[in-house]
C-alpha cells in the first residue's frame, strides 16, 4: 500500500477544492461483548481553510468520535481523512507522526489532557523537542506568553492551576506545533462562564495569528454561534443538517436541529416551541440506519420526529441544498 495515496476532493456539503481537511464516509464502530455499536455512520465532513466548523449535538450524538477519529486517536472504523490530497488513515509509522503534526487536538478536561508530572513549559516544550527545535524552551515561553501563561505559572505543574489555566496551556502545546487544523473537543464545557469566555477569545486570536481551521465541538448551540463559520448537526452518529452560522440559527430546516433551538433560552429573542416530540432517549438502539453496522434504512430520527411518515421509517434521506450552502438530509423539512 501507497503511503502517499492521494485522492480528488470530495463533493458534497461544503465541498471545496480549497479544503483543510476533507472526510468521506467516516465510520466509527464500539465492539462490546454482545454486539457492535456504530456512533458515527458514514459522516461526510469538509472544513475549509480558514473557516471553524461547528459540530453540534446531543450527548452520544458521535460528535467526540468524530473528531478523535480526524485526529487518528484511533483511526475510524471506515471512511478517509484527506489532508492536501492525502489519506491519512493509510499513513503507518514514523509517516503517520509527522502528518500528525499539521492536525492538533484540545480536549474537554485539561487537567488530565496534560502530563501530571511535567511543568507547563516542560509540556509546550516537548513536542518542539521531539521535532528538533533549536530552542524548544525559549519557543515554549514565547507562545505560552500569547495565551496568557507567565513565567510563574509555566514552572507549575497541572495539579497547581485552575482549569482555565490548564486549557490555556493545551492551547499552546497544541499551537505551538503550527498545525494546520485544530479539533477542539468541548474546550470550554468545564469551565466557568466567565473563563470560558477568556479561552474562546484566545481560540479567535490563536486561528487569526497562525491561519488555522478549526472543528469546533460543543453541545452549548451558543457558544457554537458565535465562534462558527458553519454548523453541522448530529444525530445518532449522522448527519442531518450543514449550514452557514448565521442561516441555520435564523431558518432550521431539520426538524432535530429546530429542537435543538427551541429548547435554548435566549434573552430578548421570542421563538414558536417545536412541534412537541416523542421524549425517546437518544441512543444507537432506537435508530433505524445507527443499531447495528448491519441494519439498513430510515430516517434515525423518524422515532421523535413530529412529521415522521412511512417513508421516513422505511427510506434514508439524502442531502438536499434547499438553500445555496445550507443541505438538510429530511424527507419533510421545516417550512420558512
Amino acid at each position: 500500500m501507497n503511503d502517499t495515496t492521494t485522492l480528488a476532493p470530495a463533493a458534497g456539503p461544503g465541498a471545496t477544492i480549497d479544503a483543510a481537511l476533507d472526510a468521506r464516509g467516516i465510520t466509527v464502530d464500539y465492539k462490546t461483548r454482545r454486539t457492535t455499536l456504530r456512533a458515527v455512520d458514514g459522516v461526510d465532513l469538509v472544513v475549509r481553510k480558514g473557516e471553524t466548523l461547528g459540530l453540534v449535538g446531543e450527548s452520544g450524538s458521535g460528535k467526540s468520535s468524530i473528531g478523535k477519529s480526524i485526529a487518528q486517536l484511533p483511526p475510524p472504523t471506515g471512511g478517509s481523512v484527506i489532508v492536501d490530497g492525502v489519506d491519512i488513515t493509510r499513513l503507518r509509522g514514523r509517516r503517520l507522526r509527522l502528518f500528525r503534526r499539521r492536525l492538533q487536538m484540545i480536549f474537554q478536561d485539561p487537567i488530565s489532557s496534560l502530563n501530571p508530572r511535567r511543568t507547563a513549559l516542560d509540556i509546550v516544550a516537548e513536542p518542539l523537542r521531539l521535532a528538533k527545535h533549536p530552542n524548544p524552551r525559549a519557543r515554549a515561553a514565547e507562545i505560552l506568553a500569547e495565551v496568557g501563561v507567565d513565567a510563574q505559572m509555566a514552572s507549575r505543574r497541572p495539579h497547581e492551576l485552575s482549569g482555565g489555566q490548564c486549557q490555556r496551556i493545551a492551547i499552546a502545546r497544541a499551537v505551538v506545533q503550527e498545525p494546520e487544523l485544530l479539533i477542539c473537543d468541548e474546550p470550554v464545557s468545564a469551565l466557568d462562564v466567565s473563563v470560558q469566555a477568556a479561552v474562546l477569545n484566545i481560540l479567535e486570536k490563536m486561528k487569526a495569528d497562525y491561519s488555522l481551521s478549526m472543528i469546533f465541538i460543543s453541545h452549548d448551540l451558543a457558544v457554537v454561534s458565535n465562534i462558527s463559520d458553519r454548523v453541522a448537526v448530529l444525530y445518532l452518529g449522522q448527519l442531518c443538517e450543514v449550514a452557514p452560522s448565521t442561516e441555520l440559527y435564523a431558518a432550521p430546516r431539520h426538524h432535530y436541529t429546530n429542537l435543538l433551538l427551541s429548547s435554548v433560552p435566549r434573552p430578548g429573542v421570542t421563538r414558536e416551541p417545536a412541534t412537541t416530540v416523542s421524549p425517546t432517549a437518544s441512543s444507537p438502539t432506537v435508530a433505524p440506519a445507527a443499531a447495528s453496522p448491519s441494519a439498513k434504512g430510515g430516517c434515525p430520527f423518524s422515532a421523535r420526529c413530529p412529521a415522521a411518515t412511512g417513508l421516513c421509517i422505511d427510506t434514508t434521506p439524502e442531502y438536499r441544498e434547499l438553500a445555496p450552502d445550507h443541505f438538510v438530509a429530511c424527507h419533510h423539512p421545516v417550512e420558512v
